[in-house]
């Protein structure tokens, strides 16, 4: 079995994660630099055997792996209920051009957020602008859950964590490695009783001593 090396997340408290990444140009799409930090990127997402069969996250923003550039990988299949599927995709430079007035409430969680879960709530479909690693401009509709995953990794490159949006403290969990199958797939999020204080992420972000 595939496991994923979290080594390479970058802690809570990096700045790196409270920065706005640096967008890459046009020119620079198809430079054996930045197509070296995709090839890092999936190998993450993949696992180190990089079998291309099924990713192991849903979505990867290269802030995370201490990369300070606008690049990241969505897979357009996932359901937000454990399953991950194959259809993971590079976007270079994405831009969210149009929200919807409706908006949805659903769990997040993060691999640069420690433990810390939580409800947030997001526009449920969204229009976004991106190049791909081949540096071919695109455009594409999605809804649901794949645009609360568009949502979340493009505040990565714009230094947002998701907690940011959580005002109401009661939506802010703690969830521990071996709870989060409960969390998510049996949608334990819904009434989860492990709350995370806002003093107590305020601590693990390195703001409060």
């Amino acid at each position: 079995m595939k496991t994923l090396n979290t080594e390479k997340f970058l802690s809570p408290d990096n700045p790196i994660l409270t920065k706005a990444a640096e967008e890459i140009s046009p020119t620079e799409i198809l430079s054996l630099e930045v197509q070296r930090d995709i090839e890092e990127m999936l190998k993450i997402a993949y696992g180190e055997q990089q079998e291309k069969d099924k990713p192991l996250l849903v979505g990867l923003a290269a802030p995370q792996i201490g990369i300070s550039k606008r690049i990241i990988l969505v897979d357009v299949t996932a359901d937000g209920k454990g399953e991950v599927k194959s259809d993971l995709r590079v976007y270079i430079n994405p831009e969210i051009v149009s929200f919807s007035e409706e908006k949805e409430e659903w769990y997040e969680g993060c691999f640069s957020t420690s433990r810390v879960c939580g409800i947030v709530s997001r526009p449920s479909r969204i229009t976004v602008e991106a190049m791909t690693r081949e540096g071919k401009p695109i455009k594409e509709d999605h809804s649901g859950y794949i645009a609360r995953v568009f949502q979340h990794e493009i505040d990565h490159l714009n230094g947002i964590e998701f907690t940011t949006h959580i005002s109401d403290v009661s939506n802010l969990h703690w969830v521990e490695r071996d709870e989060f199958p409960e969390y998510r797939n049996k949608q334990g999020w819904r009434n989860w009783p492990k709350k995370c204080s806002r003093e107590k992420w305020e601590k693990i972000k390195g703001i409060r001593k």
